[in-house]
């Protein structure tokens, strides 16, 4: 029997409504060993946002290309598929229904975690987050970027963040067997895992937690067909692991408190 260690599962007891309930029967376990989904650091901004009642905001800053949209049967239209900032909001705001969560993205297409720091101080001040999750590291692995440049970037734009008021979760560059040959992401994981606990941040692996969905058996990133919902099943998935570890951060009061 595979030891499916115990990580944050997330499902109906952080969402409210039947077709959320219904739909968590059928989804994928969102399961991950512990050691990649604890914050480690409290999120007290986030937390003093929240406990004031007012709309609280979390900024997602990607360097993502578009994601295409794709036909549903009986669908009028096309749709685009749901990313994990959507299942950040959705299960948030069932999590702290007086919290007013909106959840926004700021987008940089293959945009360096250096390029990013040009525009991301005016969007802090644009959209006043108290919680910035960052996802780096994908377009600096691809293009061969200096590794410590890339951490005093990452240090950086962390600091913009907490100047501005916000926290910060530092997020990790996705996990795909057909491109883990070509690009060593390990350097810049670990120069991001060092970056976010010298700046005392919290780190989601997202490329570790990927990898082990794919071990396990969990999602199957390998295949030449692969399931028409893994997009979606895989950031509701890393949607409601972050949402864990958000809420970890939050009732986290001191940092010996874990």
């Amino acid at each position: 029997m595979k030891r499916w260690i115990a990580g944050i599962i997330l499902g109906t007891a952080l969402a409210s409504g039947g077709g959320i309930a219904a739909h968590a029967e059928t989804a994928k376990v969102c399961a991950a060993p512990s050691a990649l989904t604890r914050a480690g650091f409290p999120l007290p901004r986030l937390a003093r946002s929240l406990e004031k009642k007012t709309p609280t905001t979390i900024l997602v800053v990607n360097s993502a290309t578009n994601v295409k949209k794709i036909a549903k049967p009986g669908a009028e239209k096309d749709a685009t598929p749901r990313s994990f900032p959507s299942y950040i909001e959705e299960t948030l705001r069932a999590r702290y229904p007086d919290g007013g969560v909106v959840v926004t993205t700021h987008n940089q297409p293959r945009a360096t975690a250096e390029s990013i720091l040009t525009d991301l101080p005016a969007a802090l001040a644009q959209t006043k987050p108290a919680l910035m999750i960052w996802q780096t590291g994908t377009y600096d692995t691809i293009l061969g970027a200096d590794t410590s440049a890339f951490s005093d970037a990452v240090n950086t734009g962390i600091g913009y963040a907490h100047q501005a008021g916000a926290d910060v979760i530092v997020v990790s560059p996705q996990y795909s067997p057909r491109t883990a040959f070509a690009f060593d992401v390990a350097p810049y994981n670990i120069a991001l895992r060092w970056a976010a606990r010298s700046s005392g941040v919290p780190f989601f692996d997202r490329y570790s937690v990927m990898r082990f969905w794919e071990n396990e058996g969990i999602f199957d990133f390998d295949s030449a067909r692969p399931s028409p919902s893994l997009f979606e099943d895989v950031h509701r998935c890393i949607g409601r692991l972050l949402v864990g570890m958000i809420v970890d951060g939050v009732e986290m009061r001191t940092l010996g408190s874990r």
